[in-house]
């Protein structure tokens, strides 16, 4: 009995540990075939599309009740983390239609969103004129940071103490 309960306690452990951070119901509606690249040389004509994409934040920005986040868009693993990567094809702007606290939604952190493609917006990126696409988010996700870069593992046996 305590083997058959713990291994049931371990499949659904397991079950909520890989269950996907933006539902099924929105994962259906992204056309997997439409690249970033596609979108970022044309958003008027992806208008309306829902996509999935995430990548760690550059910059947050807060104007009458709604929050601009950019993005510096990252390929998203299997998890739809982005994955820690110098591989990006562009940026893109989160527009959330209400607040979202600049010290939470801060540079260095990573978002998946699915939302959906409401146009472009050209800002100045450094000299040049940059055509960002924006999305309004139906879902999203802020990452937590990963604390020391990485998976870590420990197994200690022992007694720890100071000596003085």
């Amino acid at each position: 009995m305590g083997k058959w309960c713990f291994s049931l306690f371990g499949l659904v452990a397991l079950v909520f540990a890989c269950s996907p951070v933006i539902s099924r119901q929105s994962l259906k509606e992204v056309d997997p075939t439409v690249t970033f690249q596609e979108l970022l040389k044309d958003p008027e004509r992806y208008k309306g599309k829902l996509f999935l994409l995430g990548g760690q934040i550059v910059t947050t920005t807060i104007r009458d009740g709604e929050t601009w986040v950019e993005v510096l868009q990252q390929p998203l693993n299997w998890q739809e983390r982005p994955e820690d990567t110098d591989l990006s094809y562009g940026r893109f702007l989160v527009r959330f239609l209400d607040f979202r606290d600049p010290a939470i939604y801060t540079a260095g952190r990573k978002i998946t969103v699915a939302g959906e493609v409401q146009g472009k917006k050209v800002l100045p990126l450094k000299q040049i004129e940059y055509n960002y696409p924006v999305l309004i988010p139906r879902e999203s996700y802020l990452w937590r940071p990963e604390a020391g870069g990485g998976p870590f593992f420990h197994i200690g046996i022992g007694v720890g103490g100071v000596i003085r």
